[in-house]
């Protein structure tokens, strides 16, 4: 996409991209704690408000990304989706580099997000049900892959879920009463494993 006139942020003629998520309210009491990805009011692209595939599209400045010249177009579309899923759980997980980050599920957001982690020097270990998914995770620089309930060698310093809440994760403690909103279905979780690493915690 182009900027048109009336933008501050994005100069006018930049190259730019619009994510999945199109608007949020920012009034409710998820936005106002910087968890906008679960607003009471939200507009998705290509859902609720028309484009996608469109010629052309509206969008708020707020929501409008600009894309480096050297990526193409289809290098940078997959960013715009399960690039800034991954790379918010990432941040959530609060992995460092040199930690063991598990990896629950590898899909489309997953396959993105351990390529950041490995340019931090992570050590990545994916569980994941399908075979071809293990097979990818391993191409792309995990250290160990297994099945959705398998444990993984080493002790982990923090993982991922990119599954619906309950369906799989690393073996925890009994869960704390979840904050209002955490656990959203479909949406990846942060989590931290029981002592003698960090107490368990669920984002979004």
């Amino acid at each position: 996409g182009v900027v048109g006139g009336g933008a501050s942020r994005v100069r006018v003629g930049a190259r730019v991209g619009i994510a999945w998520p199109h608007h949020t309210d920012g009034t409710c009491r998820y936005c106002r704690a910087g968890a906008e990805n679960l607003c009471d009011a939200p507009s998705f692209t290509g859902w609720t408000v028309d484009g996608g595939y469109a010629e052309k599209i509206v969008a708020p400045e707020n929501f409008v990304y600009p894309i480096p010249d050297n990526f193409r177009d289809e290098q940078a579309a997959p960013l715009l989706c399960a690039g800034i899923i991954g790379f918010r759980s990432l941040r959530l997980s609060g992995i460092e580099p040199g930690g063991r980050l598990g990896f629950y599920g590898f899909g489309a957001a997953a396959h993105v997000a351990i390529q950041v982690a490995r340019h931090w020097n992570v050590e990545v270990y994916a569980s994941t049900r399908d075979e071809r998914h293990r097979r990818l995770a391993r191409e792309l620089g995990a250290v160990w892959t297994g099945g959705t309930f398998d444990a993984p060698p080493e002790p982990l310093d923090a993982a991922v879920v990119f599954a619906p809440p309950g369906a799989a994760g690393p073996p925890r403690r009994p869960p704390r009463p979840p904050a209002a909103g955490a656990g959203a279905a479909g949406r990846p979780h942060a989590l931290t494993p029981p002592p003698p690493h960090p107490p368990a915690a669920t984002s979004s």
